[in-house]
């Protein structure tokens, strides 16, 4: 008898076609990127070599075989589509005998997975206290781009302009579908009623929005390489705007540059020094609103 899952967990495909007895899915139903599917996957193709050979598989990993073919003996109604079986859509029916690789649907779904997957980390300098990736591309705006599979780009806000502005209230990102436009006003953020534009670092169309951003706009600060990210685009002219962009040891120099400036800022409008060897403080707006939020927006983000 198949086990009772707790309120909101979901099982493994491995579970759902009656391979294994138990098995919650942690990989937001990521197939293509779980190690224990890889595992199970490559036993169950061992076991069927060894069949294939005449021979009986032994042990307790002797009687798993491949989900597909489990999901193949039910009929009807009962080959739901394994994207079904996990809860991510509410019905679709397998047309095509559980050959996942070769279908639109799962494909579409996949996609859309690597969209909201938490991005890859890059490596990070530390400059007067701002983590400064140096894996990343970076538009003067203070945005960050990295290429990823299928020739998208994800972008966000770097940790020198959120340590600088402090989190945001509110966050006006595009819609799904919409152009985006190298240099031009891309989305806005807000804090305490006061807008800045941010400039978009490239060209192209919107395929994904973070939601947890929308949700809670402050994730950008707190985290704005990992899980603040905030779109993903399919570039239409990512080559020359790459070209304009800083990468490796220049996002470094860049970095120490801008922080010289809002050095110079700090110390002429509000009379503060830092200390030898030490960091600017994070929320520096925050700390010290007599910088002005307009000028901090004018110098840092290029905008109004």
């Amino acid at each position: 008898m198949k086990k009772k899952l707790a309120e909101g967990k979901k099982p493994c495909i491995w579970m759902e076609a009656g391979v294994i007895d138990y098995k919650i899915c942690h990989n937001n139903f990521d197939c293509s990127h779980c190690e224990f599917d890889r595992a199970m996957t490559e036993n169950a193709n061992h076991n069927l070599a060894l069949r294939r050979a005449g021979q009986t598989p032994t042990g307790k990993l002797g009687a798993i075989v491949p989900w597909p073919d489990k999901m193949r003996q039910r009929s009807g109604l009962q080959q739901q589509c394994r994207h079904m079986l996990t809860g991510r859509v509410p019905a679709h029916f397998c047309g095509n005998n559980y050959l996942c690789h070769r279908c639109e649907f799962d494909q579409l779904l996949e996609d859309q997975v690597e969209f909201f997957l938490e991005p890859e980390r890059p490596k990070l300098e530390d400059v007067f206290g701002f983590a400064v990736p140096t894996t990343n591309y970076l538009h003067r705006g203070h945005t960050w781009a990295v290429l990823e599979s299928g020739g998208r780009v994800r972008l966000g806000l770097d940790d020198f302009s959120q340590k600088v502005l402090g989190p945001a209230d509110e966050m006006k990102l595009p819609k799904l579908g919409e152009e985006f436009h190298h240099d031009a006003v891309g989305l806005a953020l807000a804090r305490q009623g006061k807008k800045a534009a941010v400039l978009a670092p490239v060209d192209g169309i919107i395929e994904a929005v973070n939601p947890k951003v929308r949700q809670r706009p402050a994730l950008a600060h707190d985290d704005p390489y990992g899980e603040g990210w905030l779109f993903v685009v399919t570039p239409t002219n990512l080559k020359p705007n790459l070209e304009h962009m800083l990468f490796g040891p220049s996002n470094v120099a860049w970095i120490e540059g801008e922080a010289h400036k809002l050095l110079n800022m700090l110390e002429s409008s509000a009379g503060v020094t830092l200390p030898s060897g030490g960091s600017i403080i994070d929320d520096v707006y925050g700390h010290f609103p007599e910088l002005d939020w307009q000028r901090l927006v004018h110098e840092f983000l290029h905008s109004v």
